[in-house]
């Protein structure tokens, strides 16, 4: 038997040498066969001999059964090869950044401290906040029982208010010039005279006049309509009530006083319906004296001014305060 040639050994070798070539130029995925990535446990299968694109198909559907949120990732999940991609530069450097921690130390009153359990508690309940209280809903502070009409208020206004301005006029006008006129003395004393008696006597006169009244409420019964309404219709002796009156320069104002603290009164000079006797809530200044002596209505006023009237109250306040029966209660008798 013949040597073969060299030249054909030669011809056989790049043949080979160019197939190795071109494989390794179409090569574009790595294997790894790293132990970790291997599952020792399970012994090897039929599915070690399975072609490279059914292993790279479970490869894949592995992948996405371990993204998804149900099941945790694992790496070892199957035995077969799995392709190793290329690396990805992290965004995160590695670069270790230290987090001060602050360190409570214990908390000790007493080193040797004991307490019992009603101390605990009593300690606890001293130290704890409680969540803050929603205040309850306020249904009214008080009731309006009476009202002396708008057409009155107006007309005791327009009395108050001419006065002022005559006396006005007169003070700084024609007091004045009759002075700078060389009028004597006397003169210009009577015509201020004459200005100031009429200021004077509507002030006092319409002092007692009252223009509205209040029923104050207690806290106890001002979150409760029902209550509220027993209440006034009781009248206890403490309850209080807010009188608003008009003072000489036609400015309103409130007097409180208590029902217990009145009586009734009448004056020949001026419309009076009763008194106080007690102690007022307010006393009012030395140049700003709250009156003693206030005159109102039989029945409240009707029309506008009625609208936040609380109706069937009034009758009885005023019983209690003048001793007389209002004309609604003796008509509805009779």
């Amino acid at each position: 038997m013949g040597t073969i040639p060299a030249v054909l050994i030669a011809e056989v070798r790049i043949a080979f040498q160019s197939c190795a070539r071109q494989y390794a130029s179409t090569r574009r995925t790595h294997f790894s066969t790293l132990r970790p990535l291997l599952k020792k446990s399970q012994p090897v299968t039929k599915a070690d001999n399975l072609p490279i694109q059914v292993v790279h198909s479970q490869i894949q559907a592995q992948k996405k059964t371990q993204s998804s949120p149900t099941l945790p990732p694992n790496p070892q999940a199957s035995k077969e090869l799995i392709p190793v991609g290329e690396e990805q530069n992290a965004v995160d450097s590695g670069r270790k950044v230290e987090v001060p921690l602050k360190v409570i130390p214990k908390a000790e009153v007493a080193p040797n401290l004991t307490l019992s359990p009603r101390e605990r508690l009593h300690i606890e309940q001293l130290t704890r906040r409680l969540p803050p209280r929603s205040e309850p809903k306020v249904y009214k502070t008080r009731f309006r029982i009476y009202t002396a009409g708008n057409g009155r208020i107006y007309m005791l206004t327009f009395l108050r208010f001419s006065t002022i301005i005559a006396l006005c006029f007169v003070t700084a006008i024609v007091v004045p010039a009759h002075y700078l006129n060389g009028s004597p003395i006397w003169l210009v004393a009577g015509v201020w005279l004459a200005a100031f008696i009429p200021f004077v006597f509507v002030n006092w006169t319409l002092r007692p006049m009252v223009t509205e009244v209040f029923l104050r409420l207690p806290p106890s019964v001002q979150h409760s309509p029902k209550l509220a309404m027993e209440y006034a219709k009781s009248l206890p002796a403490d309850s209080a009530l807010d009188l608003r009156f008009m003072r000489a320069s036609t400015l309103t104002d409130l007097v409180t006083l208590k029902i217990a603290n009145t009586r009734p009164a009448k004056s020949s000079f001026r419309p009076v319906s009763f008194e106080w006797f007690g102690p007022l809530v307010e006393r009012g200044g030395f140049l700003r004296r709250n009156p003693t002596q206030f005159y109102v209505r039989p029945e409240s006023a009707n029309g506008k001014a009625a609208r936040d009237v609380t109706p069937g109250l009034w009758s009885k306040v005023y019983e209690r305060l003048t001793g007389m029966e209002s004309s609604v209660v003796s008509k509805w008798r009779r």
